[in-house]
Order: C-alpha cells, then sequence, then structure tokens
C-alpha cells in the first residue's frame, strides 16, 4: 500500500488523482475530517497530523511506500524529521519526497534539503523529487491581482524560471511509486523552456483576450505588499528570497527528466494557459 500525504495539496491530490486512474492501491492522509470529507468517493483516507506522532503510526499501518508532502513552513525539517523517526520505527519503508530545486541557494528549498540529508542518514530506501517553480501558483496566488487589476506582482526582474506543471510533477511521482528501481536516486524536474514573468504576462494576455502586465517592484515593497496581505513574516522573507534566486538566472536551467520519465514533452505553459484559462478571466465574467 502506498500512503500520500498532504493528500488536499496541489501536489498531493493530483497524485491521488492519476494513482487511482492507474488502479493503485493507497491511502491519502488528511490534516483534518472537513477536509477529508472532500475526498474522492472510495478513496481510503485517514487523519494525520505532523506535530502528532500518535496521528502517525496508525497511517502508516500496512504502507510499504510513501509519498512525502511536507507543509511549507519554516519548521519543514522539525515536522519531516519527526515524520520519518515514526517511519523507522515501523519498518523498512519507501519514502518518496517531494523536494524542491535550489538545494541552500535560497531559503524555500534549502528546508526540503536540510530534510533530504536527515531522509538519507535515516537508512531509509528514498528517491527525491526536486520540481522547480509550479505552474499552477499562477493560479493560486496571482489570479486575484489578474482579475482585479490586469496585473501580477513580484521582485525577480527578468529572471527566467523552467517553471513545470503539477500534472507533470504527478505523473512522474506515481511512476516512481508504482516501479522499482529508483531508490538513492534524485530528479530535477522542470518545464521544456524557461520564462520570464512579462513572457508569462504576454501567454496570459492570449488566453485572458486583455492585456495583463507584470509589475516588478522592488523586494522591500513585494514583502510590505505580502505582509499587507496577510502572508507570514517567515513566508513572506522566504518568497523575497527566491524571487532573488530566480533574478539571478539561477533557476533557468531545463532538464529532460520528465521527458524520460513520460516519454513525451512536458506540458507548455501555453497549454496549461489554455487549460487554466477560466481562471484569467475578469471578475465579472467569472460570475457571469
Amino acid at each position: 500500500m502506498i500512503l500520500i500525504t498532504g493528500a488536499s495539496g496541489n501536489v498531493g491530490r493530483e497524485v491521488v488523482k492519476q494513482a487511482l486512474t492507474l488502479g493503485l492501491t493507497i491511502r491519502a492522509s488528511f490534516r483534518s475530517p472537513d477536509v477529508a470529507a472532500k475526498a474522492p468517493a472510495g478513496l481510503e483516507g485517514v487523519i494525520m497530523d505532523y506535530t502528532k506522532p500518535e496521528t502517525i503510526r496508525p497511517a502508516l499501518h500496512g504502507v510499504d511506500k510513501i509519498f512525502l508532502v511536507g507543509p511549507p513552513t519554516r519548521h519543514l525539517l522539525a515536522l519531516e524529521a519527526r515524520f520519518i523517526k515514526e517511519v523507522r520505527a515501523s519498518g523498512r519503508k519507501y519514502i518518496v519526497k517531494l523536494s524542491a530545486l535550489g538545494g541552500h541557494q535560497s531559503i524555500f528549498p534549502s528546508g526540503h534539503r536540510d530534510s533530504e540529508e536527515n531522509i538519507e542518514a535515516s537508512g531509509l530506501p528514498h528517491t527525491f523529487l526536486r520540481p522547480n517553480a509550479f505552474m499552477q501558483n499562477l493560479v493560486n496566488y496571482n489570479t486575484a491581482t489578474i482579475r482585479s487589476r490586469d496585473a501580477f506582482y513580484g521582485c525577480q526582474g527578468n529572471g527566467a524560471v523552467s517553471i513545470i506543471d503539477i500534472r507533470d510533477i504527478a505523473a512522474v511521482a506515481v511512476i516512481v511509486l508504482a516501479a522499482t528501481g529508483h531508490e538513492g536516486r534524485s530528479y530535477a524536474l522542470t518545464g521544456g523552456e524557461a520564462l520570464t514573468n512579462g513572457q508569462i504576462a504576454e501567454k496570459i494576455s492570449r488566453v485572458a483576450g486583455r492585456k495583463i502586465s507584470y509589475i516588478d517592484l522592488p523586494p522591500t515593497e513585494f514583502k510590505t505588499a505580502m505582509l499587507s496581505a496577510g502572508t507570514p513574516e517567515w513566508s513572506a522573507e522566504a518568497m523575497v528570497d527566491l524571487h532573488r534566486f530566480y533574478r539571478v538566472g539561477k533557476a533557468k536551467r531545463t532538464t529532460e527528466e520528465v521527458e524520460r520519465f513520460l516519454g513525451r514533452k512536458p506540458i507548455t505553459f501555453d497549454q496549461f494557459a489554455h487549460d487554466y484559462a477560466f481562471a484569467f478571466r475578469e471578475e465579472e465574467k467569472v460570475a457571469s
């Protein structure tokens, strides 16, 4: 049986969907009964909280493989370390960790690399999936201003990023979970092209039917805007630092891992924008 953690999140939810399509035997973990109630019919769900070991142990019962998705928090290492401790106590299970490109070069991926090192030291069989930025984050974080102001904001300048569709990340994850021979490996997952936010704005404009602009802000101004919108201090600081990482060109490389796994090119941003065009329409059109 495969345990998929973070099953209500962007990637976890897509992994659940694709794993069920392939007929894999899975168990999905959720943080609350309310969220679990929205899971697909027939899915075995379990309530699990990284801060409560007593909820982790039952989730691991009968499991031999795990897709590990930790929460985007400054406490990622501690939370995943607590989980790994319980995994070790329950037997030798295979961990496929959703990580991030960048290693220790930026705040956000640095937490993932710290957790990778802990997993390596644990002796558990493992594979690390290290995707670049998600295309779907444009929908999750920027649609409000795209709809209301015809713009989205950041501080990454003209730095290009080889962003990837989470549907491709999930497809690779399901293949790794269903197969053998990936133990001890790490895979850098990217889209097929590196795009600046200016280029992304042009592509969104075409599907939105109106001009959408990317507005580059000074880092301090961008952080202030995020804090004003309710973003926690650590998250805002990590996002500014991630944009610095993008700005200096550290996230523009592309890899062929997705194509090697899936036998096709990665989903393009043009295809993504077409599929999610509804998210970029003006507010009054969405409401009608």
